[in-house]
């Protein structure tokens, strides 16, 4: 048996039903991240879904333990993902082609916890200029709590063929 194996079965033997939960919903997604259902690692770890039109974008993600930080509620890092994405999502699909934005500045500010079974963040455009992009994220529970509002600036750049890191491995 190769060490993954035996690490796997490791783990098997000492975790907790909730644990087990997390494990299995991660390893679906990461089968679904290898057929293509998600684009990126991150997006198949966090379960992430993505809605975007001409005018906004929506990202969501399930609110389970596997996001929780030590006092058991969503990680604000999870959140600024969340916001991130559906800031950038929405920046990238307004880029000419072979143009791609990348963000240059995040300001977030929490507002409450959300508590709800998922987490949506929506963005929209504040402004587009030629170099650089302003946008505006929130994310709103179904109740209407707000939770976190969000601006972030992206820079336009020519997308490469390959990510700098994979090139440089």
């Amino acid at each position: 048996m190769n060490p993954i194996t035996h690490q796997l079965e490791r783990i098997l033997e000492n975790s907790s039903a909730e644990d087990l939960e997390i494990l299995t919903d991660y390893m679906t997604n990461f089968e679904k991240k290898q057929q293509g259902e998600f684009a990126t690692y991150l997006s198949a770890s966090l379960d992430m879904t993505r809605i975007t039109d001409d005018q906004a974008s929506m990202v969501s993600i399930p609110n389970t333990p596997h996001i929780h930080n030590n006092v058991g509620i969503p990680h604000g890092g999870i959140l600024a993902v969340l916001l991130d994405t559906a800031m950038g999502t929405l920046a990238n699909s307004k880029c000419d082609p072979g143009f791609a934005a990348v963000t240059t500045t995040l300001t977030i500010n929490y507002l409450t916890v959300a508590d709800e079974k998922k987490i949506s963040a929506q963005a929209r455009v504040i402004r587009s200029g030629r170099h650089t992009m302003v946008l505006e994220g929130n994310i709103f529970q179904e109740d209407g709590k707000h939770i976190a509002t969000a601006t972030g600036s992206f820079f336009i750049i020519p997308k490469k063929e390959k990510p700098a890191i994979a090139s440089q491995q």
